[in-house]
């Protein structure tokens, strides 16, 4: 409206020649300053247009509309208003070209551009205003200096050009020269303001920068010293000491407690009294960080305020923002008295209220600290009737303590952390609880992803035979409300891979049928519902392959070969993310040597010779020697007649041999304790070719230094007594035969090298920890 106002105006002046219709400087600054104060994201760029007008009208000949100071300032103005990128950079060139044109900036000048950079989202905007900042503070002290050494050189004129002289007879003054005296003040001098700095020590605490803490003292430092030097209007105020409080609170330093509390008795030494907001950073900073005392440290600060407030010390008592703040450092402090101590703050918040502070009212952040204390100390039935409570003061009114997804997350995490029995149930039942109350009308109180991930994930640990099912429950139920649109609540990896571990802990044989079928649901979500990161993966794959290992399915060994071959088939096309790796391979090993297939050795065999193939153009599968232990277990676990048998023996004995020869891998204890087994339990070889290979076995265990209780238990039960007798020796005197010979009765060169936990070779489950 101000630009179409303008535009009459110079075309009634133009056109039909109403000279008083003629724009100057005061019109133009209207226009201008209406633009500095729209929301127009263009209105920047119309008040610097407006500003190029009036500078070629000027260098026209029009002297009316010659741009001031004011003119500037409102196009400056127009850019640290608008919050778009670029916009803080303009602000700062305008003031350079202000510079350029001979007009002079004055102290509001700077003060817009250092606002510009204070609100501006640039990543160095905090840095760029500390430089106007001490820009400014030059130009201000240059300017005074000029402005004082002016009135001096008019003075010292003066007293030249009018020296006094005493008549002697009359005693009067009588003056030589008509002179006028100069005023007795010199010209107005320039002020900086204390709110401008301010600006930038409020923007340096919100901004989390490692060296802010830093950077703001040395601000506060200086704004002392230009306040002792004659700038007494930038003394700093509770305003500016409190922003320097805040950002020390926020800070990652572990000292930073102590420095806010050094902070505060300098405050107090310079005059300016603590408020409920200091030492409201001093409790943040406590809560933040956390040290063994800091909670009982931010108790005894709430007490103190208490205290100062009773004597008149401090204008207003600490609310209930300050007592939350003490309960979640309790909550956060793992002491044991912490979950008692919250309570015993909540209810003399309460009491408190009753004696009139009604600002002590507890919101839902109080409940949710006290909450998050019981959680933390297991009072699980404690959480969840604070819960109960908050509901029910909600529905009679109070919606100060309206509880959030964050309080109904928290019970429900409690009791998961639970060892009850019923913890599950009662998880589903709170979680039922805020699915009611979402529905109930409390649409900004929904579930999310966590409050479905918590159960499930405890499900998958727990030892419940219906685990899998109840977890697969959940997950269904959260797949079915993202299909309604409850996009809060979208299933993620972590859920899915909770879901197959928990039917891999299950033995009814199933397993691996329904970890397909939660991977198929998957699957479907990222293809048909448009949910991009639930791209199957090696991750996941691997947790299918390890609940069709665990299965004991007659289907296992075939279905985890075709798993793997799918995986290396979509890598091969560019799936990256299905990338078979070690443990794929490992869990195929792990299924065939656990099976009862008579060919699971050369099954077995095959997947090691796949791996070689497989390891030369991908970096994550290497062969370790579990990989060939797996081969000997096979092997080891062959049932058949003498030709099966045989073929396993033979497989075992080759795969022993290739492992001592390899020169990247080394055999462990386990490596020959399951081959010597082999030796034992193939029993339909002949024992000569038995006893040479497992003599052979032996002898290569002790020259490696393997020899462990191990390796002397599958040698009692698999060698004859002839044999036994032959390779101990005298270790069997005053023995009987068979008798357990101990691990510190042998040679030590034969036991040297052993050092690994001793493993099971049955249980298969050595790539676990992979």
């Amino acid at each position: 409206k101000a630009m179409s106002l303008l535009k009459r105006m110079e075309r009634l002046y133009a056109e039909e020649g109403e000279t008083g219709m003629k724009p100057n400087v005061y019109t133009y600054s209207a226009c201008i300053n209406a633009f500095a104060k729209s929301e127009d994201p263009n209105a920047p760029k119309q008040a610097e247009a407006l500003l190029e007008d009036m500078k070629k009208a000027y260098q026209a000949g029009d002297m009316d509309v010659k741009p001031n100071v004011v003119n500037y300032n409102s196009v400056i103005n127009a850019w640290g208003r608008c919050k778009t990128r670029g916009s803080a950079q303009r602000a700062a060139e305008i003031l350079k070209i202000m510079e350029s044109d001979n007009v002079e900036p004055d102290t509001l000048s700077y003060s817009l551009v250092v606002s510009a950079w204070a609100h501006s989202s640039e990543e160095d905007a905090t840095l760029q205003a500390e430089t106007v900042l001490e820009d400014m503070e030059v130009w201000a002290q240059k300017k005074n200096k000029a402005i004082d050494q002016a009135f001096e050189n008019e003075l010292k004129d003066y007293q030249e050009n009018n020296r006094l002289d005493i008549g002697k007879d009359e005693g009067i003054f009588t003056s030589r020269s008509k002179r006028a005296a100069p005023s007795s003040l010199p010209a107005i001098r320039v002020h900086l303001d204390v709110d401008c700095y301010n600006t930038v020590l409020i923007s340096l605490s919100k901004r989390y920068e490692p060296d802010a803490p830093d950077r703001a003292i040395a601000i506060l430092n200086r704004m002392k010293k230009l306040a002792e030097n004659g700038f007494e209007t930038v003394r700093p105020n509770a305003r500016s000491w409190n922003s320097v409080l805040n950002t020390l609170s926020r800070s990652k330093d572990s000292n930073a407690a102590q420095r806010v509390e050094d902070i505060l008795c300098e405050m107090h030494s310079e005059g300016v009294m603590p408020d409920v907001f200091s030492y409201a950073a001093l409790l943040h900073a406590y809560q933040k960080n956390n040290f063994p005392g800091a909670a009982q440290r931010a108790d005894d600060i709430v007490r103190k305020m208490e205290q100062l407030y009773f004597d008149g010390e401090i204008s207003s008592a600490p609310d209930v923002y300050h007592y939350t703040i003490v309960c979640a450092c309790w909550a956060r402090s793992g002491e044991r008295i912490a979950a008692e101590r919250c309570w015993e703050i909540l209810n003399h918040m309460e009491q408190r209220v009753e004696e009139g502070h009604l600002k002590c009212k507890p919101n839902v952040r109080t409940y949710n600290a006290v909450i998050d204390a019981y959680s933390r100390a297991h009072y699980v039935d404690e959480a969840e009737d604070l819960l109960q409570d908050m509901i029910a003061k909600y529905q009679l009114g109070d919606r100060r303590v309206k509880p959030d997804g964050f309080t109904f997350n928290a019970v429900i995490n409690s009791w998961t952390r639970s060892r009850r029995r019923d913890s599950g149930e009662r998880a589903e039942s709170v979680l039922k609880t805020l699915i009611n109350f979402y529905k109930g009308g409390n649409s900004d109180v929904k579930p999310d992803s966590r409050s479905f991930s918590h159960i499930i994930d405890y499900y998958a640990r727990c030892h419940d035979p219906d685990a899998g099912v109840k977890s697969e429950r959940l997950l269904n139920t959260m797949a079915d409300m993202f299909k309604k649109g409850e996009g809060d609540v979208v299933p993620n990896m972590f859920c899915f891979n909770s879901v197959i571990h928990a039917y891999s802990r299950t033995k009814d044989g199933n397993g691996g049928i329904n970890a397909e079928r939660v991977l198929h649901l998957l699957e479907d979500l990222h293809s048909n519902h448009g949910i991009h990161r639930l791209k199957p993966n090696t991750f996941i794959m691997n947790a299918v392959l390890h609940a069709w290992s665990r299965s004991g399915n007659p289907i296992a060994c075939e279905r985890v070969e075709e798993i793997l071959h799918h995986m290396v088939d979509q890598y091969r096309i560019g799936k990256y993310q299905m990338q078979p790796n070690t443990r794929s391979y490992g869990l195929v090993l792990a299924t065939w040597a656990k099976s009862k297939d008579p060919d699971k050795s050369k099954r077995a065999y095959n997947i090691l010779r796949i791996m070689d193939d497989a390891s030369k153009d991908n970096e994550h599968v290497l062969k370790n020697v579990h990989c060939y232990n797996a081969v000997i277990n096979a092997a080891a676990f062959t049932e058949g007649g003498l030709e099966v048998q045989t073929k396993a023996f033979q497989i075992a004995t080759s795969t022993l041999d290739e492992l001592i020869a390899c020169k990247e891998i080394e055999p462990i204890s386990s490596s020959f304790g399951t081959y010597i087994k082999a030796c034992g339990k193939l029993s339909s070889l002949p024992r000569n070719v038995v006893e040479k290979k497992l003599e052979w076995a032996f002898g290569e265990c002790k020259e490696l230094g393997l020899v462990n209780d191990f390796i002397l238990t599958q040698m009692r039960y698999s060698c004859l007594p002839s044999q036994y007798q032959k390779l101990f020796g005298k270790l069997l005197l005053h023995k009987t035969v068979h008798e357990r010979i101990e691990m510190s009765e042998i040679p030590f060169w034969w036991r040297r090298n052993v050092a690994e936990r001793i493993v099971d070779a049955q249980r298969g489950d050595w790539w676990k920890n992979d």
